[in-house]
């Protein structure tokens, strides 16, 4: 499905991430952890061709994407969740996921936005809610719910997690899972929180200062604790 290959990524002249490599299979779910500041949204960022300078290959379906602009990867598929959300704050729930029209696969029919607040139980009864009265943890499953609405091959997480309460994790958790699982989409998620990252992912990689320095399951990562402790210990 995706495939990254010796990516580098530079902000001005400021590299920041060094011959990155990975791969998310048809249906994958896939999670990069790491501290803050690693790289992990200078990645999904140019994975969309969304800011940084890359320099690498981004192969989607075996496809090198090159240049190609970064509303055209959304339309082949590719759905990014980014770390602030991006919800549009004077237009309801239910519009800010009726915007997801724009973002349709070619020749996909997007979700109903009705249906689709269904798979998110806290959604429903804020649905004519505006975007800028929702807590932190509502926006963020809105975000979510506009990408699953445009049914992308892939959908991409950036830090879901941050500044959310515990029981608001454990839902997203459940609800991600879910919706990928319905939607047969693959995952590729960047976060902190390990206990989320385990409960929506098989695969791992984790970086640090813009290198990838390991990659497996989740069980070999649990047996190296030396890497656990430098790479991933507050």
């Amino acid at each position: 499905m995706l495939t990254v290959e010796n990516l580098t990524a530079f902000y001005g002249e400021s590299q920041i991430l060094h011959d990155v490599s990975l791969a998310v299979d048809n249906g994958g779910r896939v999670a990069i952890v790491g501290r803050n500041g690693a790289g992990k949204s200078t990645l999904f960022k140019s994975i969309m061709n969304a800011g940084p300078r890359a320099v690498g290959k981004i192969l989607w379906n075996g496809v090198d994407l090159g240049s190609t602009p970064s509303y055209k990867r959304v339309r082949a598929g590719l759905a990014l969740v980014p770390e602030d959300r991006r919800i549009f704050g004077h237009v309801t729930v239910l519009e800010n996921i009726a915007m997801s029209q724009y973002g349709v696969l070619a020749g996909e029919t997007p979700l109903d936005p009705e249906s689709v607040i269904q798979r998110f139980p806290m959604l429903v009864p804020l649905k004519d809610r505006l975007g800028g009265q929702l807590s932190g943890g509502q926006q963020q499953m809105v975000a979510v719910a506009r990408a699953i609405a445009a049914r992308p091959r892939l959908m991409m997480l950036d830090e879901p997690t941050e500044g959310l309460a515990p029981i608001i994790i454990e839902q997203l958790a459940k609800d991600v899972v879910t919706v990928c699982n319905e939607n047969e989409a693959g995952l590729l998620l960047s976060e902190q929180n390990l206990w989320f990252a385990k409960q929506c992912t098989d695969r791992v990689y984790v970086i640090d200062t813009g290198r990838i320095v390991f990659e497996g399951d989740w069980a070999t990562l649990d047996e190296n604790a030396d890497i656990k402790q430098r790479y991933l210990a507050v």
